[in-house]
């Protein structure tokens, strides 16, 4: 009795020792040791992950070491390992797939996300503007066009007087550039200082002006143009037709050449109003009182050159010849020689694009020296 109470107490004594020592932690040891029975219980690994088709399960190509039971319950490997080894067959790895991208078509792709080392290397590309093109009106006077610019006004004033007798006279015209080809002009008298042929006395005075005209200008080419006009003298109504055909050729930047900007003044009632002398208007209406046969008209044939000295500042000269009644001898029309010659020069100076100003002189009627004629002129343009 006394030897089997001893067995028994003996038994659960080491029963209980056992159960103390697998509860306490592993040593450091027995962790190393239960690593190393680990990898050479793991199966060879399986296909990588995304991987279609079926999964091969992986041999078992060995078996866990005698006490190598804790290292094996330490991790999932070594207890799938010694259930390998208890079983006699390797378990198969179930490897997952990487789910598909939430935006397979690109609809929610953030434009402001980081981009790649690629697209960060890749050089920038910059957008540059196109070389500005020159535009607005000149500022030098050889390339100016014939016609002023779409949309653009000019004023502009060109007082002038003949020496003797002595006779004034300032016009006022204005210009409207409707298109880059089609140009309005409206020109008015503002009026004259002169000696008045109505009256008997001897007396000079300024007398406000009476004719006024509209024109248009269409230009066909860079170089050529060709204007109609309407004048009309007020009192007494007298109305002709003027005909123009401007052209100019320019010759690189510094010189140019042009003309025949008003080639025609024809007649049509009493007689042909001018812009140019208000005196010679007073005296065809005048005549046209009591009835004296007039002039048919005037014709005109002008040529210009420029030569532009800097870009502000160019020499300006015209000369032509006219023939009053469209004829160069003597008629009932025109009062002496109907044929005469004018010349004129003079100077531009152009501060700003929108401003010219300019002073000439020269004669009227070069077989007349007191046809010596000092002129201004002023534009503004806006």
């Amino acid at each position: 009795m006394t030897a089997r109470r001893l067995i028994s107490v003996l038994s659960a004594g080491l029963i209980a020792s056992a159960s103390i020592v697998a509860a306490q932690p592993a040593t450091p040891a027995a962790k190393k040791a239960s690593k190393a029975g680990a990898k050479k219980a793991a199966p060879k690994a399986g296909p990588k992950a995304g991987t279609k088709g079926p999964l091969a399960p992986a041999k078992d190509t060995a078996t866990p070491a005698k006490g190598d039971a804790s290292g094996a319950a330490a991790k999932p490997g070594g207890a799938a390992a010694g259930s390998g080894a208890a079983g006699g067959e390797g378990s198969a790895v179930q490897m997952t797939e990487d789910p598909p991208p939430s935006d397979m078509s690109g609809v929610d792709e953030n434009p402001d996300a980081p981009k790649s080392v690629v697209d960060s290397e890749a050089p920038a590309v910059v957008a540059t503007a196109p070389a500005p093109k020159r535009s607005g009106y000149p500022l030098e006077q050889v390339p100016r066009p014939i016609t002023l610019l779409q949309n653009m006004s000019e004023v502009s004033l060109n007082p002038h007087a003949q020496v003797s007798p002595y006779a004034g006279a300032t016009a006022l015209r204005a210009r409207y550039g409707v298109t880059p080809e089609i140009q309005l002009g409206l020109t008015y008298m503002l009026g004259g200082i002169f000696d008045d042929p109505s009256t008997p006395q001897s007396k000079q005075a300024f007398h406000p002006g009476k004719a006024v005209g509209l024109d248009v200008t269409v230009m066909l080419q860079d170089w050529i143009g060709v204007q109609v006009g309407v004048p009309i003298y007020i009192s007494p109504l007298a109305v002709s037709l003027t005909l123009g055909a401007p052209i100019k050729f320019t010759f690189g930047d510094k010189y140019a050449l042009g003309g025949l900007d008003d080639l025609l003044n024809i007649r049509i009632s009493r007689f042909a109003p001018t812009f140019y002398q208000e005196l010679q208007n007073a005296t065809n209406a005048n005549d046209a009182m009591i009835n004296t046969i007039k002039s048919a008209g005037e014709l005109r044939v002008s040529l210009f050159g420029i030569y532009q000295y800097e870009p502000d500042l160019a020499f300006i000269g015209r000369t032509g010849i006219q023939m009053e009644d469209f004829a160069s001898g003597k008629t009932d029309g025109c009062n002496g020689e109907c044929l005469t010659t004018y010349i004129y020069a003079g100077v531009s100076y152009s501060p700003r694009r929108y401003l010219d100003l300019g002073f000439s002189i020269g004669f009227d009627d070069l077989a007349h020296g007191g046809s010596f004629a000092p002129a201004g002129f002023l534009a503004f343009r806006i």
